[in-house]
């Protein structure tokens, strides 16, 4: 066991015994999502956090930790203050979002497509009005490298992460459509990182049917079985 896990072990054991379980292992694993999870036997538990914690204080593990372990009572994942602060930090963003993009092999990492450039749908929309600059503040927007026709966008607001899908880079697809999609991708930035939050909520519903074009984009992507996430 390395000096993280064993660090993280001395902080999960005593809320595992709150519980009235014992802990058997504790590890930071590596992957693109962030996650935490755990397995049981019996009254044995054995959590699984992601690495993008390794460097957090003891204080925001602990919190998160209490969350994850939680749900081995059935409770319903409530998230605390202490861990939200620290995720939602610039500091922590920047840091860690170097480490998502590298391991979101089918991005590319950059808005400049071949026949497009999705800062300019940005631009496009900026102007419009239908965003807010500061939304989209500290955010990368980036072309996937295959071009997915049934999800043809992505956002992960705890990393400010919009993908595209290239598919969406060619001039046969209208230029409206593919501001919808950055639109739809954007909003989610907007709503910023909310876990155990419904991401399409009614409020999200309806400022997605201020775009305009909403029902011509929709009608477009339906014909390539496609749609935004």
């Amino acid at each position: 066991m390395g000096k993280n896990n064993e660090r993280l072990f001395e902080i999960v054991s005593p809320i595992v015994s709150e519980y009235g379980m014992r802990l058997t292992a504790a590890s930071f694993c590596a992957s693109k999502e962030f996650q935490g999870y755990w397995r049981r036997s019996g009254d044995d538990v054995d959590v699984k956090i992601s690495d993008y914690l390794t460097d957090a204080p003891d204080a925001v593990i602990e919190d998160f930790s209490r969350t994850v372990i939680g749900t081995t009572a059935g409770r319903k994942p409530v998230y605390g203050s202490i861990y939200l602060e620290w995720v939602r930090s610039d500091g922590y963003i920047n840091s860690k979002r170097r480490i998502y993009l590298k391991r979101s092999r089918n991005l590319t990492g950059s808005h400049e497509g071949r026949e497009r450039s999705l800062l300019d749908s940005l631009d496009r929309l900026l102007d419009s009005g239908l965003l807010d600059p500061e939304s989209i503040e500290n955010s990368v927007f980036s072309w996937t490298r295959t071009p997915n026709v049934r999800k043809v966008g992505f956002c992960s607001p705890m990393m400010r992460v919009v993908g595209v899908s290239c598919a969406l880079d060619d001039p046969s697809v209208p230029e409206f459509v593919l501001d919808y999609v950055v639109y739809h991708e954007a909003l989610h930035l907007a709503q910023g990182y909310m876990p155990g939050q419904r991401p399409h909520s009614k409020k999200f519903r309806a400022a997605e049917r201020k775009y305009p074009k909403y029902e011509e984009a929709e009608r477009f992507l339906r014909t390539l079985k496609a749609s935004p996430e």
